[in-house]
């Protein structure tokens, strides 16, 4: 499937929707996120169990650019929100830099997170949404917090427990 910017648009709206709810950006932020990607792994995400969401059965999701263009926005825009890091932008760099190198080597798919569901190729849109994502989180953070930003660094840290399990 091919990246469709008003189509991942349409996923993010949905997500955030579904949870407008909640007031605080970091927890609507959160299950958003969580929606996305237990949507992406088609309800195979232990985390929507914890927030207690469930996700439509698409067999088509895990192949979907547009929904994980959707998925890597808002992990960056909770990323962002919950720490106030800048370099949440870094990190999107990263990623796709790493998957640019990855997919040299032949190696793409040893970066899978659920060994069921593939690593999708890196791409200049996935790299927008994530930076858009950053930004938007930035923003939230920001009028949760005075204008203040957070500590630089920290968005490292949360993600290194994200990656490893260690903070939902």
């Amino acid at each position: 499937m091919a990246h469709d910017s008003t189509k991942t648009q349409k996923y993010v709206d949905d997500a955030l929707r579904k949870f407008s709810p909640y007031t605080d950006p970091v927890e609507r932020n959160v299950r958003a996120f969580v929606y996305l990607r237990g949507m992406r792994r088609r309800g195979d995400e232990p985390l929507l169990s914890k927030y207690s969401i469930t996700v439509p059965d698409d067999p088509g999701a895990p192949l979907d650019e547009s929904l994980a263009d959707a998925e890597h926005y808002m992990y960056a825009r909770y990323l962002a929100s919950s720490t106030g890091d800048p370099g949440v932008r870094t990190l999107v760099t990263g990623y796709e830099t790493k998957k640019y190198i990855d997919q040299l080597r032949g190696k793409l798919q040893d970066a899978r997170t659920n060994p069921k569901y593939p690593v999708l190729p890196p791409s200049p849109e996935s790299m927008r949404w994530g930076y858009k994502g950053a930004d938007d989180g930035l923003a939230d953070y920001r009028g949760q917090h005075g204008g203040m930003i957070g500590i630089p660094g920290s968005a490292i840290v949360a993600n290194r427990s994200w990656i490893t399990g260690g903070a939902y």
